[in-house]
């Protein structure tokens, strides 16, 4: 009698948590929260209000400064600067428009032939973006327009070498045709959304250069997020 009571007991028991459980599961219910994240932009490009322009430049002999246009007024070089139309970007969060990269053509140059590139760059997305430097290379032709050898410049040698052999290192037998100098715009610095900042550097033609050829130079413009700089170099 006493084993049958105990059954029961526990039976009921059994009972009982199961529809404790159900009644539990009855009850539990689900919230969920909705939320909204906006990812910002982060674009950098020349400003399609002021495009590139290159000029001509001398050294002047007496006062050692530079000097706008060839010397004695000569016109004997050719050099233009131009958006590379194939690169246009737009930025669909600030609503604006720029060039990722331009050209640079300099025709009959010669040793001490300046050409100082001027250039306005745009920071059209909506975050800061840390400027770091130009990546500038190209090709040289000879007279009749047929290629000779890839150009790179290496901000190492603060120069445009002739890459003979495309390995992309300037090697012992290849020489340094152009000197480059920042006229202003040191890198690193940071470009806020919405502003720009406008540069120049002037390419000095050396001895190294040879006659009757022509440079066209790539130019573009390295950024990377405002406090992602260390990722990308000292």
């Amino acid at each position: 009698m006493n084993r049958n009571k105990l059954v029961a007991i526990c039976l009921m028991m059994a009972i009982s948590l199961s529809m404790i459980g159900y009644a539990y599961a009855a009850w539990t219910d689900l919230v969920t929260i909705k939320g909204t994240v906006a990812m910002g932009s982060l674009t950098l490009a020349w400003d399609d209000f002021e495009p590139p322009l290159a000029t001509e430049w001398h050294v002047d002999p007496v006062t050692g400064s530079l000097v706008v246009g060839e010397y004695l007024d000569k016109d004997i070089a050719y050099a233009e600067a131009y958006w590379d139309l194939d690169s246009e970007v737009y930025d669909e969060h600030s609503d604006k428009y720029g060039y990722k990269s331009f050209w640079i053509l300099v025709e009959n140059a010669y040793p001490q032939l300046y050409v100082r590139t001027t250039y306005v760059l745009h920071n059209i997305g909506t975050i800061p973006v840390m400027v770091y430097g130009l990546e500038i290379t190209g090709v040289k032709e000879d007279h009749t327009g047929a290629f000779v050898c890839d150009v790179i410049y290496d901000p190492a040698l603060m120069g445009v070498f002739e890459d003979y052999n495309g390995n992309g290192v300037k090697d012992p037998e290849e020489n340094v045709v152009i000197n480059m100098e920042w006229v202003n715009g040191v890198f690193p610095y940071q470009l806020e959304p919405c502003t720009i900042n406008k540069g120049e550097f002037d390419m000095d033609f050396k001895q190294e250069a040879q006659e009757c050829h022509t440079y066209i130079l790539h130019v573009r413009v390295l950024g990377v997020q405002w406090n992602k700089l260390y990722e990308v170099g000292p």
